[in-house]
């Protein structure tokens, strides 16, 4: 088993996967959808706990293309629909959380069913599932600087995790980033990702597969992690 807690990834590709096929730049997100449950499965497999994944920031869900958008509701509602199906979940191992400002962005009937997703799985454990939709870092960051200024008391670490949306995960160790772009983005969990180690592919995430996940953790297995020490 590995020694990672907490994973995050950031499936970036998609459209450009897309466009290389000559497809509609909204296909990728289809295609992108189909791998996401092979790819938590096979990080709980590996004895990964949490894994978070970053299903949209707020500026895909308020920038994107009418259509562009309408697809992602749809994908949100079918992997929510699929999770609640999977064997895990009917075992009551593994629960869903879903952080971002994902409500005032989608539609009603999406929201519904993810909620239901939520629920349906709030008392699941030890796997933890994360979705972060209509998600940016420095939105999240600036609503909790916000909050605490609002209280008036002496700000410490403990009082900014409090504050923050992800208050109830713990810190990243992985950062996995697909679609060759090494960069993080919108001050992605700018808090919980101070001493993760970050591993950047080419392969773009409809392509990203549990062989590339095994690569990318065994990759971070071989690493020394100081810790700023």
């Amino acid at each position: 088993m590995v020694t990672i807690k907490h994973l995050a990834i950031i499936p970036d590709g998609n459209r450009r996967w897309a466009k290389v096929k000559g497809l509609p730049l909204w296909q990728g997100h289809i295609k992108a959808s189909k791998n996401i449950p092979e790819i938590i499965k096979g990080a709980f497999a590996l004895g990964i706990n949490s894994v978070t994944i970053w299903g949209g920031s707020y500026d895909n869900l308020t920038k994107r293309a009418p259509k562009e958008i309408e697809v992602l509701n749809r994908i949100y509602s079918f992997l929510s629909a699929r999770f609640l199906k999977s064997r895990d979940v009917r075992d009551g191992k593994v629960r869903l959380r879903i952080l971002g400002e994902w409500k005032k962005l989608l539609k009603d009937k999406t929201k519904e069913d993810l909620i239901r997703a939520e629920t349906a799985t709030k008392k699941n454990g030890p796997y933890n599932l994360t979705l972060l939709i209509g998600y940016n870092g420095d939105r999240e960051m600036v609503k909790a600087i916000n909050k605490l200024v609002r209280a008036g008391s002496k700000i410490d670490e403990e009082d900014i995790k409090r504050a923050i949306w992800t208050k109830d995960l713990l810190p990243v160790d992985l950062i996995i980033r697909t679609g060759g772009e090494p960069h993080l983005s919108a001050g992605f969990m700018m808090w919980d990702v101070r001493y993760a180690q970050l591993y950047f592919t080419e392969k773009l995430w409809p392509d990203f597969d549990v062989k590339d996940l095994k690569e990318a953790v065994g990759c971070y297995e071989g690493r020394e992690r100081r810790q700023g020490k």
